[in-house]
């Protein structure tokens, strides 16, 4: 099954349905880069007056080791 994921709603519920299926690796690297690119894509869009890319993408990445490490495995 392919899920399409077009708006920041449908990553949502993505999430959400990934994290009902009972898998211990619901947030896997998979999800991790989704999240990451739609995030990265996020800040450059409010903030590329005062960041570069590659500062968005960086920090991107560090939001969502923080989140793996704090919140999914605790």
């Amino acid at each position: 099954m392919t899920t399409q994921i077009n708006t920041d709603k449908d990553l949502l519920g993505f999430l959400v349905m990934q994290a009902s299926s009972n898998q211990k690796n619901w947030f896997g690297f998979k999800e991790q880069r989704l999240t990451g690119i739609n995030l990265a894509h996020q800040i450059a869009a409010r903030h590329a007056n005062t960041m570069t890319p590659e500062e968005c993408v960086d920090y991107a990445i560090e939001l969502n080791n923080a989140i793996y490490n704090k919140i999914i495995k605790g």
